[in-house]
């Protein structure tokens, strides 16, 4: 059994300020991700509870699926695409896990003038998975983020 959706956040107008100078409403999901293209992206994965070790196979996955896909990938950078994995390990051998894509974008938060990771784009997925599954649900995240970037690029 799974849950599984990509959902919009709503977030206060007058909290962010993207882009500029100027006030404009906040994007978020398919449209955050437009004229990402020349920016790269860095990607970054947590996994707490049974997955920790599986950390770097994720992040690896994820680079070669974006590399294929011509995106640049960059160290550190101010596009950023993060995975968290929250795990546990039930007695029947599954793991219970709760995975969440997110694209963070640096922003300017107009109501202290500080420059912010602010998520722009997510996924997630909830389910109980054998171990040799997870990775396929790994890249199923990373497949919905590459549609929607690839259709607004």
């Amino acid at each position: 059994m799974f849950l599984s959706r990509t959902h919009l956040r709503s977030v206060p107008m007058t909290a962010l300020l993207l882009a500029g100078a100027s006030w404009s409403a906040p994007v978020y999901g398919r449209e955050a991700l437009h004229d990402l293209r020349p920016y790269g992206m860095a990607v970054r994965v947590a996994c707490t509870g049974a997955l920790e070790q599986d950390q770097e196979t994720f992040a690896a996955h994820i680079q070669k699926r974006l590399e294929a896909r011509s995106v640049q990938i960059v160290p550190e950078g101010s596009v950023t695409l993060k995975l968290f994995v929250t795990s546990i390990q039930s007695s029947d051998g599954f793991f219970v896990v709760q995975m969440r894509m997110e694209l963070d974008q640096a922003a300017f938060l107009g109501s202290s003038n500080k420059l912010v990771d602010a998520p722009t784009w997510d996924a997630w997925k909830m389910g109980e998975y054998r171990e040799e599954d997870l990775l396929s649900e790994v890249d199923d995240l990373t497949r919905q983020f590459l549609n929607d970037y690839i259709a607004s690029n």
